[in-house]
């Protein structure tokens, strides 16, 4: 094999995996983001087996032990009074059955493990202060452009063999290189924070839960190795403001959910202040591809969290585009075979998310049916609905 130079946009989940795993199969990986500093926002995030078997082939299995929490099941409750309509086993079960653990972990330690890979790796450049907002495309080659990158400056190649789009939801590649549409606001905002609970509280530290009510639902799980709860509210509003994200106080987030269950509102209660975020989404009929030009993670397909596949897709996109680019070389060819291969699942599970939104934000009288059907399920039954996305691995997008 012949290293090409391969250059990424954003240094998020998606484009540091993806780095990696083209840095080992020794293409020279140059890694583009605007930020000065890589301090990554938000708070938790849920990395299934699918996702934890693409990283453990870089052999980041045991950082992400080290850092992560693995649940023992994930307990859906009613919103309105508390009552528990299931429980979908994880812990041991769930690694015994998918060859690999479920985890949670706060966004920052995910991202910074998959930094200081990324630190550790020769062939990967990374280059922060530089904002790439579009790019010239030939059949074979691309020549980047933004107000901060100089080939001069940093001494890189005046053409990279292949560009990777990985600059989130926000694309400026998708929008601007491939003609893209922007990011839309779905109409459903999330608040986000995460604290230390209180004595009353502390058995949520070992599971995962979910809560669910009309056009609201409430998730929270442990970050930190245990010592924090990480909580997520999603609500339907309307977005007016500017910016994508901002602080608000406890009593904004409490007045959405004042009818809720005494032990949802006190896990609401705990975090004096949250971050309130627009949830937007791509349509993701868009084409990917573009000569030696694609997208990869939220950039190609945003969709709704209402599946805690987001950051798993990503990875997954990561995985099969380094075995497409390992089987076709640093092409075209490689592109269009990586976007063919992963546009079925990405379809299937935007159909499960659109599922999941009807199911979770059912009212009266549909909810009563929903919570007789769920309480109705075994545990294992709940399990096995999932393994479609649990199973996967990257040899089941490859022909």
């Amino acid at each position: 094999m012949i290293p090409k130079n391969i250059a990424i946009t954003g240094a998020g989940i998606a484009g540091l995996t993806t780095a990696l795993y083209l840095a080992r199969k020794g293409h020279r990986v140059y890694l583009f983001d605007a930020a000065t500093e890589l301090s990554e926002v938000g708070a938790g995030i849920q990395v299934t087996p699918n996702a934890i078997k693409c990283l453990q082939a870089l052999g980041l299995g045991p950082a992400l032990m080290a850092r992560a929490v693995s649940p023992s099941s994930i307990i859906i409750r009613s919103g309105n009074n508390g009552a528990k309509l299931a429980t979908v086993p994880l812990g041991r079960i769930a690694e015994d059955r998918y060859g690999a653990p479920y985890y949670v972990i706060h966004r920052a330690d995910l991202q910074q493990l998959l930094l200081e890979a990324v630190l550790e790796t020769a062939e990967v450049q990374l280059h922060l202060n530089t904002k790439i907002e579009d790019a010239e495309i030939t059949d074979t080659a691309v020549k980047l452009i933004g107000p901060d990158f100089s080939q001069e400056q940093a001494g890189l190649p005046e053409t990279f063999d292949l560009l990777i789009g990985a600059d989130g939801v926000r694309s400026n590649i998708r929008q601007n290189a491939l003609g893209g549409a922007p990011a839309r606001h779905t109409g459903f905002v999330a608040y986000r924070a995460t604290a230390k609970p209180t004595f009353d509280l502390e058995h949520f530290l070992s599971t995962s839960g979910l809560w669910l009510a009309r056009n609201t639902h409430l998730v929270q799980y442990p970050v930190k190795n245990g010592k924090l709860l990480n909580i997520v509210a999603v609500t339907k509003e309307k977005w007016q403001e500017t910016s994508w994200s901002h602080p608000v106080e406890r009593d904004h987030v409490r007045g959405h959910f004042q009818k809720w269950a005494p032990e949802a509102l006190r896990l609401i209660d705990l975090p004096e202040t949250w971050t309130r975020w627009s949830l937007c989404q791509v349509d993701t009929r868009h084409p990917w591809t573009k000569g030696p030009v694609t997208l990869i993670g939220d950039a190609a397909h945003a969709i709704l969290p209402f599946s805690a596949q987001g950051a798993a897709m990503a990875i997954e996109d990561a995985a099969v585009l380094s075995k497409m680019v390992d089987k076709h070389g640093a092409t075209p060819l490689a592109l269009q075979s990586y976007e063919a291969a992963r546009r079925p699942r990405i379809e299937r599970m935007s159909r499960l998310v659109k599922q999941n939104d009807w199911v979770y934000h059912m009212g009266f009288p549909l909810c009563i049916a929903r919570n007789i059907v769920m309480k109705s399920n075994t545990p294992s039954q709940l399990l096995d609905r999932l393994n479609w996305i649990y199973e996967w691995t990257p040899e089941d997008d490859i022909d």
